[in-house]
Parts: structure tokens; C-alpha cells; sequence
């Protein structure tokens, strides 16, 4: 089970979709839209850290609504996740809520949050489908509010990417 959790959370941590505009004058580009790595003790989940060895995720997202995210574990070995996101409305906090249908390597559905600043994205998300035991966290929890069979686990699943 937590195995599971790791493979979807990584799997979500590169994904996101949406509608919003970032208002540099280029029209509707949703912020979200482009290349994001998340490395290092500080920057990747504890949890993805601690179960799968990542040490690495590199994210592109498509303004067509698709992802790819490649997550490299400590020995440099990589898995690579496909699908499509769906971003919810942004919140007067910046806070908006992301939901993945990952196609690849396994057909998931994972849910979450994440909030973007300047060049960089704190993102957590988790598997709700198939379930695992987890419920997704929510904008009116913020960060950390991911719950694993009732259990808060804190930011454990709560990782930053930078904008590339």
C-alpha cells in the first residue's frame, strides 16, 4: 500500500491542468504550463524520499492539458508517468486543486493541490483511485493536509519545484 502511494504520488507531483491567465500579456498561459524539476533533500517529498529513493522529478506540462513527468531514484534509475490534468479555480490564497489521470505506466487518478510563486510550485498530491487509504489534501487545509488511512502525516508528501 505504501509503495502504491509512492508510485501515484510521484506520479502527481508532474502532473497539473487548468484555465488561468498569468497575466504577462501573452493571452490565457496558465502558469502551470512548462518544464519544473524538484531535487534534493528540500525540494522532493520526505515520503518519496523515504519509500521510492527519489531523488529527482522532471515535469513538463502541456498548455493541451497533458503531462510527463520522469522521476529518478537515488541510483539514477527512472521511471516516466503520462497523462492528463485538470486544474481547478484559483483561490483568493493562490491555492488551486489539480487532478491527474495518469495513463502510464498504470491508469491512476490522483488529486491535490498546489500554489505557484514567481518560478516556484509547492505541490502535493495523492493516489484516490484506485484507492490506497488516502484522501487528497484540500485549498482549506493547505499544504500538508494529505490524510493516509486518517493520519496526517504533516508535509510529508509536500515537495517544491522550480520553474526551468
Amino acid at each position: 500500500m505504501i509503495y502504491s502511494l509512492l508510485i501515484v504520488a510521484v506520479a502527481m507531483w508532474g502532473y497539473s491542468c487548468g484555465e488561468s491567465s498569468t497575466g504577462n500579456g501573452d493571452g490565457d498561459v496558465e502558469a502551470i504550463v512548462g518544464a519544473w524539476v524538484s531535487e534534493g533533500a528540500t525540494h522532493v517529498a520526505l515520503g518519496l524520499q523515504q519509500l521510492s529513493k527519489t531523488a529527482r522529478i522532471d515535469a513538463e506540462f502541456a498548455e493541451n492539458g497533458t503531462y510527463n513527468v520522469v522521476a529518478t531514484d537515488s541510483t539514477g534509475s527512472e521511471v516516466t508517468f503520462t497523462g492528463t490534468y485538470e486544474l481547478g479555480e484559483e483561490t483568493a490564497s493562490g491555492i488551486r486543486t489539480i487532478t491527474l489521470t495518469q495513463a502510464t505506466p498504470s491508469s491512476v487518478t490522483s488529486e491535490g493541490i498546489f500554489q505557484i510563486e514567481s518560478d516556484m510550485m509547492t505541490y502535493e498530491v495523492i493516489q484516490t483511485e484506485p484507492t490506497v487509504g488516502a484522501e487528497a489534501p484540500t485549498v482549506e487545509g493547505g499544504f500538508g493536509s494529505t490524510l493516509v488511512g486518517g493520519t496526517n502525516y504533516g508535509t510529508y508528501w509536500v515537495q517544491v519545484f522550480e520553474k526551468q
